[in-house]
């Protein structure tokens, strides 16, 4: 009974996916704002996925799903749910940064910005990759498989625990 129902939900999910993306296409198009590749479908010449965490003033903020995905495209870089898994899913093998997933959300992000928020007197932007602090723009992370990245407006700045990847990525 459980397989059934989650193969029907399995079943259900892809349809949606399908339908959202319309029919397939040689090449992507390009996104004006984000300068990143997006197409009718998924491709999968490179298909990595790095982990964000957000949190501002010690709030965490959930990322949104469906970042980058529309009911007629699905850019390189895009969410599917609110896990803070970012799919790198592109259609070569170039670098891909945080700033470009930011443009792809339509968020500002860089040393005194994050997530529609702006740094006051006496607060910074953080940046941890893989555990360790990134000192620069933290737009210019580099995606890469696997990558935990935590940002932080603050203070106050939180100890987050390292991302556990679940059975599959």
């Amino acid at each position: 009974m459980v397989r059934e129902m989650k193969g029907a939900a399995i079943a259900v999910f892809l349809t949606l996916v399908v339908v959202s993306c319309g029919a397939p296409s040689p090449s992507p198009t390009r996104t004006a704002a984000a300068g990143v590749p997006c197409g009718p479908s998924e491709v999968f010449t490179r298909h990595d996925h790095a982990h964000l965490t957000v949190v501002v003033r010690g709030q965490l903020r959930t990322l949104p799903a469906f970042i980058g995905i529309s009911a007629t495209s699905i850019c390189w870089l895009h969410t599917h749910d609110t896990t803070g898994i970012i799919h790198i899913e592109a259609g070569d093998a170039r670098q891909l940064t945080l700033g470009d997933f930011f443009r792809v959300w339509g968020v500002a992000l860089s040393t005194i910005s994050l997530a529609g928020e702006r740094a006051a007197s006496g607060e910074s932007v953080q940046a941890i990759v893989n555990g360790t602090a990134y000192a620069q723009d933290p737009s210019g992370i580099l995606l890469t498989n696997h990558e935990d990245i935590v940002l932080q407006l603050g203070p106050p700045f939180l100890q987050i625990a390292a991302y556990v990847w679940p059975a599959g990525y």
